[in-house]
């Protein structure tokens, strides 16, 4: 096709085998194939050298020029592909990841590069996420982050925020502008379900519990939404990383356990054998968005 198109827009076999750079004589003899193949002549012979172009070669051109464009244009969505330029994501998220504005201003910046590639949220669960990247519905996760990765996945942490305690306005220590682990050491607390509780960190009440001592639950809700409901309605206190207390649920306020080393790790999970280009470019960015974070 390319020798066809360097011959109809020089005119010249001569300038178009320099053009090509092969020989006249090849160049002339792969014409011949193409109008053999076609069953029809597609140029004039004037000279030995000296060509024009037959009504079949000047509609031949036009599709000629649209198949290059096409071939040119396939060739170039590959390499962005194979670079992760093009292409989708499916990212999963827990509630506190998005009530924090992390997820977002981090698609924006990775989308500032990647605008091409499709991003499909999904606000799920730590557990359900371990739980889709494993059947492959999901190709990354902001998590909790586990003691331990399940098995064929793996994960970096990407962001630490303190913990805060939950405490319904009517509980004297709602008063109280700073508390410590031994303030509380004595509330009742309500906490998610157990099989929830790894999406919440899987050890919130343990890391603000005082030294020796373990706080006292006294209540399990199925979601973190139902947690804040009970809280609010006096039933216990409860631990929240920083990003819930944007939640502005009546009847509670927030405070920060001072005193607290431990913080809450969001991490960014995924499949250990990930092979797809812009999963892995997505990977990257917040590799190098962690380390510039902590330069």
């Amino acid at each position: 096709m390319r020798y066809f198109v360097a011959v109809a827009e020089e005119l010249h076999f001569g300038r178009a085998a320099a053009r090509l750079n092969i020989s006249a004589p090849t160049l002339s003899h792969q014409i011949l194939a193409l109008e053999g193949l076609l069953g029809a002549k597609l140029f004039l012979r004037r000279t030995k050298s000296v060509v024009t172009l037959t009504a079949t070669g000047k509609r031949f051109l036009v599709e000629a020029y649209a198949t290059l464009a096409q071939a040119a244009n396939a060739e170039m969505i590959g390499r962005r592909a194979a670079r992760g330029d093009v292409g989708s994501i499916a990212l999963g998220y827990i509630f506190s990841a998005g009530l924090s504005g992390f997820v977002s201003r981090n698609l924006v910046a990775f989308r500032e590069n990647h605008p091409d590639v499709m991003l499909q949220l999904r606000r799920l669960v730590t557990f359900e996420q371990f739980r889709a990247l494993t059947d492959d519905t999901l190709d990354v996760g902001f998590t909790a982050a586990p003691q331990s990765y399940p098995a064929g996945l793996t994960g970096f942490v990407v962001d630490r925020q303190p913990y805060y305690v939950a405490i319904p306005e009517r509980n004297p220590l709602a008063k109280r502008k700073h508390i410590t682990p031994e303030a509380i050491a004595g509330e009742p607390f309500v906490a998610v379900s157990l099989e929830m509780e790894v999406g919440f960190g899987g050890g919130n009440i343990s890391a603000i519990s005082p030294p020796g001592k373990s706080l006292r639950i006294i209540e399990r809700a199925p979601d973190i939404f139902s947690v804040l409901t009970l809280c609010a309605a006096g039933v216990g206190l409860s631990v929240m990383s920083e990003p819930m207390t944007n939640a502005h649920v009546p009847g509670i306020v927030f405070r920060k356990v001072e005193g607290v080393s431990r913080t809450f790790e969001l991490a960014l999970v995924y499949r250990r054998n990930e092979a797809a280009p812009a999963v892995k470019a997505f990977i990257e960015f917040m590799r190098a968005h962690v380390k510039l974070a902590q330069a």
